[in-house]
């Protein structure tokens, strides 16, 4: 018996709406359960003037709340399954649950408006926006963001003649009434799971996987899988142009997709239609018929293994790269003391991660002075309201201690130095003979020790280039890996020498130890604009 659940969603009503679904659903089988709603905001939610076809992050409606499942500050949580992307998150088990509402693009007029005079149309999505413009050749397709009733306010004040909306959101927020016509197969396919609702819980909790299970739909489950495998076989996201939908009918299954080709400007489309009991695998195949008949080049992959986020990535994908993020470490906090911070005259941040965790723990008076090593180690203090007093430019222990020796900075000064519990002590050997300094180890790095059957796949294809961008990432990935299937690309010298030490050669080294400085050193070597 399971005492009590929160359930973590976005703030919005459809949001709210879907989760109501699945909770009395919930409270059906399991009435005895109290079940508490807890409201997340995602970057979707507050990032309302961004582009979401020029968003490189696959998670944006998700990945806070995510996050706190992760943390168990929720035990479950509802998402509308398009919005998961359609890599595994190895912590967390995803499936649908209850039966799908019609997956299917609907077209809401503004009021008293004839079709015959539709001119500007709204929508945020790429694939629906590819689609329109084949049906509606003179009109003008704008971008548009916000939740349902904010697109219905913005329509009926005359800023679009017409939007495009899920006739799912649509039906369960009780606004049927406005949509004036169903787009069929044949005019636009929806996105992959669009009309699905999806829960997303820990893979540890089993108890709750075989409660959420019960409130599941054997052909939605069946329908939704397969469209997934299509949208990860032809490499698309939430934000791709690619279409699919499958439907069981009767005793037989059938999907029918789309790929466009940027290349030819056009759309390639075809399905399968097979008897149900085949259905294994049938969204890939469809991708790699639909990938012959488009005859589209395939992008180079570059496979990322940092922890974290990837900003700075972004330029790869504009020039043709197919970028995927598969984190080799996992970043685990450590329980550090320091009596007083303020008997020291400076605290030095080597990396993000030291600045996130001393913070976790520590609190400093507004004398306490800091230097950073990097732009991104300093945003990362100015995002808990604190300015560095000196940034290195360099992220390298010999240069760093040159610019501190030079600047004469903090000769003879108390120094707190702040690192993670692997890194080596060359820079505290450099300077302990210029200022008095103390290593304070705040966190550890700790190597994956599963294997990513998707990253197995994807590294045995053609053309993979890695980066890394620690010494740490590379040897988690040489334990569950083979390093000579790939081709290196590291950050820096000290990576750089850590894999020659280890046997294997990078192909290139960045000469800006930066994300940005590892994408622009990718482009030129590649010679892409």
């Amino acid at each position: 018996m399971i005492e009590k659940l929160v359930i973590g969603t976005r703030s919005s009503n459809l949001a709210i709406t879907q989760t109501n679904i699945v909770l009395e659903k919930l409270k059906e089988i399991s009435p005895s359960t109290k079940f508490t709603i807890k409201k997340i905001k995602t970057k979707g939610d507050i990032l309302l003037d961004k582009d979401l076809n020029k968003i490189l992050d696959k998670g944006f409606f998700v990945n806070e709340i995510q996050g706190e499942l992760v943390n168990e500050s929720v035990d479950i949580a509802v998402h509308s399954l398009k919005d998961l992307p359609s890599e595994n998150n190895n912590h967390l088990d995803s499936f649908t649950v209850t039966k799908r509402e019609n997956p299917m693009d609907v077209l809401v007029l503004r009021k008293e408006l004839k079709e015959s005079k539709l001119k500007i149309i709204g929508t945020s999505s790429i694939r629906r926006k590819k689609q329109i413009q084949g049906i509606y050749k003179d009109a003008i397709v704008n971008n548009i963001r916000g939740n349902v009733e904010t697109r219905l306010k913005k329509l009926d004040k005359c800023e679009y003649d017409g939007i495009i909306l899920a006739a799912a959101g649509l039906k369960r927020l009780g606004l049927e009434e406005r949509i004036y016509k169903y787009f069929d197969k044949d005019e636009m396919i929806p996105s992959a799971g669009q009309g699905a609702i999806a829960v997303e819980c820990r893979k540890k909790d089993t108890t709750i996987i075989s409660l959420l299970k019960r409130i599941q739909d054997d052909q939605t489950e069946i329908c939704v899988k397969e469209e997934r495998r299509f949208l990860k076989s032809v490499g698309g996201g939430c934000s791709s142009p690619d279409a699919v939908l499958c439907e069981v009918t009767g005793n037989n299954i059938e999907i029918c997709g789309k790929i466009f080709n940027s290349e030819k400007n056009k759309y390639f489309t075809s399905k399968i239609v097979e008897p149900l009991k085949n259905h294994q695998n049938i969204g890939a195949r469809l991708a790699n018929n639909l990938k012959i008949k488009s005859n589209e080049k395939k992008a180079t992959n570059i496979i990322l293994t940092n922890e974290g986020n990837i900003e700075g990535f972004e330029g790869l994908n504009k020039v043709g790269f197919s970028t995927h993020h598969f984190p080799m470490i996992e970043i685990k906090p450590l329980d550090f003391r320091i009596s007083n911070v303020d008997d020291f005259d400076y605290v030095l941040f080597t990396s993000k991660n030291g600045v996130k965790n001393f913070f976790r723990k520590m609190e400093v008076s507004n004398k306490t002075k800091f230097i950073c090593l990097g732009q991104k180690t300093d945003s990362v203090l100015k995002s808990f309201g604190y300015k560095s007093s000196y940034v290195a430019k360099r992220n390298y222990a010999k240069y760093v201690s040159e610019e501190l020796i030079e600047n004469k900075l903090i000769f003879g000064k108390k120094v707190l130095l702040i690192q993670g519990k692997i890194a080596k002590d060359d820079l505290l050997t450099n300077l302990k003979d210029f200022c008095k300094i103390k290593r304070l180890n705040v966190y550890n790095t700790e190597p994956l020790k599963h294997l990513n059957d998707d990253l197995a796949e994807l590294i045995y294809q053609s053309q993979n280039y890695v980066v890394f961008t620690s010494p740490s990432a590379f040897d988690s990935f040489a334990n569950l890996y083979s390093p000579k299937k790939i081709k290196i690309i590291s950050i820096g010298k000290t990576t750089t020498k850590h894999i020659a030490d280890s046997g294997f050669e990078c192909l290139l080294t960045s000469k800006m130890q930066s994300y940005e400085g590892i994408s622009e050193s990718i482009i030129k070597h590649f010679k892409l604009k």
